[in-house]
C-alpha cells in the first residue's frame, strides 16, 4: 500500500508539474499577445502627447475584451490610463418599448432592443437602478443580462422584468480566481520606447484545474492504495496460509505426532514445499517405525537369547556342582556328566555362532564367498551328514538331483548350512517309517530364471497358527514340545537366503507333512560380486 501510494504521489506530482508549466506558458503567451495588440493601438495615442481620454477608453476596451486589468504607463512608469480591477459580472440592459411590442409579429416592425453596457460592480447596479427609475412608458419591458467569468469560463444570466416592477439585485455568481502574473510590453520601437502596456489580474482558470486534478490524483492514489491493500491481503493470505499449515504440521511432528501432514493447496512453490515436507515426514515416520520395530525385535532377541543360553549354562553349573560332591567319585557318573557337559558346551557354541551369523547377515556386513557351484553337489554334501541319523530314526532320506546339472552362484558353505537346517528339522518331525526327500530344479524363463532347492517330508506338518512365525528367532511352535533345538535354525535359513537375494517359503498341512522351498533368482545371484 505504501509503495502504491508513493508511486501514485510521484506520478501525480510529475503530472501536476507538467500541467502547471503548460498552463503558465499558455497564460504568458496569451497575455503577451494581448499586450502587444494593445501596445500597437496605444502607440498612435501617445504621440506627440498622450491623449488621456482615448488611452482610458483603450484601457477599458482592452480590459473588457481580455478580461484583465490594463494599465498604460509612460516611460517613467507613471500611470496614464487604468481600467481598474475587474470585479463582478458585466451587466447589459435590454429595453423594449410597448409600441414596438404591439406588432412584434410584423416583418416591418420588428421589436427594437436597446442594449446598454452598464459595466461591472459596484457602478453597474447603481446605473441600472437610475435608468429603470426614469419615466419609462407603461408596459416597457427590460432584461438584465449578466456575463460572469466563472472558474470554468463565462456564463450568462438573464433577468426579465417590466418597468413597474421593483428592480432586483443582480444574481450572485461565482468568481474565477485571479492570477498574480503581470506582463509588461513596450509601446513603439523597443529601441525608442514611448511607454508601456501592463496586463495583470487575468482569470486563473488553471487554479481550478489544478485543484480538480489534485483531488483526482489523491482520490486515485487512495483508491489504488485500497485496491493494493485488498490485493495484498488476498495474496498475503494465499502465501501465509500454506506456510501456517506447514508450521502447524511441523509443530505437531515436533510434539511426537509423526502422522501429521501439511495440506497441499496449490501446485506452486508452496505446494511443492508442502509435498516435499510430506515426503520427508513419510520417510521419517517409516524410519521411526523401522527403528521401533528393530528395537522391539532386539528386545525379544535379547530375551530369547538369554532364555536359550540360560539352559545350557544352568546344566553346566549343575554338573559342575555334582562333580564337586561325592558323585564325582563314581567313574560312570563322572563320565556321564562330562559327556553331557560337552553336549551343552557344543550347544552354547552352536547358539553363539549362529547368533553371530544372524546378526552379521541381517546387518548386511557378512562377506559372501560367491562362486559357481553345482546345485546337486551342494545337496549331496548337505545330506551326507544326516544319513546315520535318518537310519537311527528309521526314516528314508532320498535326493532328487536335477538332470542336467543346475549351476548356482552362491556362498556354498552358507547354502549348505541352510539346507542342513531344513533336513535336520524334517528328520526331527518325521515319525519312524516316514520319508524325507531333497532336490533341486531350474524354473522360469530365460530372462527370469531361478533355482529352487527344496526339502519335503511326510511328518506331522505345521499348524496354521505357527506358519506365520516359524522363521522368527527362537520361535518354537506348540507342537514342538520335547524336540531338540534352539529355534534359530529356520531364522538362519531365512537370513542366508535373503543375503543371496532369494526367498524361502513353506507349504504344510497337519498330518501330511511340509515342503520348504529355497528360491534363488539366477539373474540376481549371477550378478552378485564376491565380497
Amino acid at each position: 500500500m505504501l509503495l502504491t501510494l508513493l508511486t501514485a504521489g510521484l506520478v501525480g506530482a510529475l503530472a501536476l508539474s507538467l500541467l502547471k508549466r503548460h498552463v503558465e506558458q499558455q497564460e504568458v503567451d496569451y497575455l503577451t499577445a494581448n499586450a502587444n495588440a494593445a501596445a500597437r493601438q496605444a502607440s498612435s495615442l501617445m504621440w506627440p502627447r498622450p491623449h488621456q481620454a482615448e488611452l482610458q477608453q483603450l484601457a477599458q476596451t482592452s480590459a473588457f475584451l481580455g478580461n484583465v486589468r490594463v494599465r498604460i504607463l509612460d516611460t517613467r512608469q507613471r500611470v496614464l490610463a487604468d481600467s481598474g480591477v475587474r470585479t463582478g459580472p458585466d451587466t447589459f440592459l435590454w429595453i423594449i418599448t410597448p409600441d414596438q411590442l404591439e406588432d412584434s409579429s410584423s416583418d416591418e416592425d420588428t421589436p427594437f432592443i436597446m442594449s446598454l453596457l452598464l459595466g461591472r460592480r459596484p457602478y453597474a447596479q447603481e446605473l441600472k437602478n437610475q435608468l429603470l427609475s426614469a419615466q419609462l412608458p407603461e408596459g416597457t419591458k427590460y432584461m438584465v443580462v449578466q456575463r460572469d467569468d466563472g472558474p470554468w469560463g463565462r456564463r450568462f444570466i438573464f433577468e426579465a422584468a417590466q418597468a413597474s416592477d421593483t428592480p432586483q439585485d443582480e444574481l450572485a455568481s461565482a468568481q474565477a480566481p485571479r492570477s498574480e502574473r503581470t506582463i509588461s510590453v513596450p509601446i513603439g520601437d523597443p529601441d525608442n520606447t514611448i511607454g508601456y502596456v501592463e496586463l495583470s489580474g487575468a482569470p486563473n482558470f488553471g487554479a481550478a484545474t489544478f485543484d480538480a486534478a489534485t483531488q483526482a490524483i489523491l482520490l486515485a492514489a487512495l483508491s489504488a492504495s485500497l485496491v493494493a491493500g485488498l490485493v495484498a491481503l488476498f495474496i498475503g493470505r494465499g502465501l501465509t496460509a500454506p506456510i501456517n499449515s506447514l508450521a502447524l504440521a511441523a509443530s505437531r511432528m515436533s510434539s511426537g505426532d509423526l502422522s501429521a501432514r501439511a495440506p497441499i493447496m496449490s501446485d506452486d512453490e508452496s505446494g511443492q514445499l508442502a509435498h516435499q515436507f510430506n515426503h520427508m515426514a513419510e520417510r521419517l515416520q517409516a524410519s521411526f517405525a523401522e527403528v521401533a520395530a528393530e528395537r522391539d525385535t532386539l528386545r525379544r532377541f535379547i530375551a530369547d537369547a538369554s532364555h536359550e543360553l540360560r539352559t545350557p549354562i544352568t546344566a553346566l553349573k549343575t554338573f559342575n556342582e555334582l562333580l564337586q560332591t561325592g558323585a564325582g567319585d563314581d567313574g560312570a557318573a563322572r563320565a556321564e556328566f562330562l559327556a553331557e557337559s560337552q553336549t551343552q558346551i557344543e550347544r552354547l557354541e552352536w547358539i553363539t555362532r549362529n547368533l553371530l551369523d544372524l546378526s552379521r547377515l541381517d546387518a548386511g556386513v557378512a562377506n559372501l564367498d560367491l562362486n559357481e557351484h553345482d546345485a546337486g553337489e551342494i545337496l549331496q554334501a548337505a545330506s551326507a551328514a544326516f544319513k546315520p541319523y535318518a537310519q537311527s530314526r528309521d526314516v528314508t532320506l532320498s535326493l532328487q538331483l536335477p538332470e542336467p546339472s543346475v549351476p548356482l552362484r552362491c556362498d556354498r558353505a552358507r547354502i549348505e548350512i541352510a539346507i542342513s537346517n531344513l533336513i535336520d528339522n524334517a528328520l526331527k518331525f518325521t515319525t519312524p517309517g516316514g520319508h524325507v526327500s531333497a532336490g533341486a530344479s531350474a524354473t522360469g524363463t530365460s530372462t527370469t530364471s531361478a533355482v529352487q532347492l527344496w526339502v519335503q517330508d511326510d511328518g506331522r506338518g505345521i499348524s496354521d497358527s505357527d506358519l506365520p512365525h516359524i522363521f522368527e528367532r527362537f520361535y518354537r511352535g506348540k507342537d514342538t514340545a520335547g524336540a531338540r533345538g534352539s529355534g534359530l535354525g529356520l531364522a538362519l535359513v531365512k537370513s542366508v537366503v535373503h543375503a543371496h537375494g532369494g526367498q524361502v517359503y513353506v507349504q504344510s498341512e497337519l498330518g501330511k507333512g511340509s515342503r520348504f522351498v529355497i528360491e534363488l533368482p539366477v539373474s540376481s545371484v549371477m550378478k552378485t560380486k564376491p565380497a
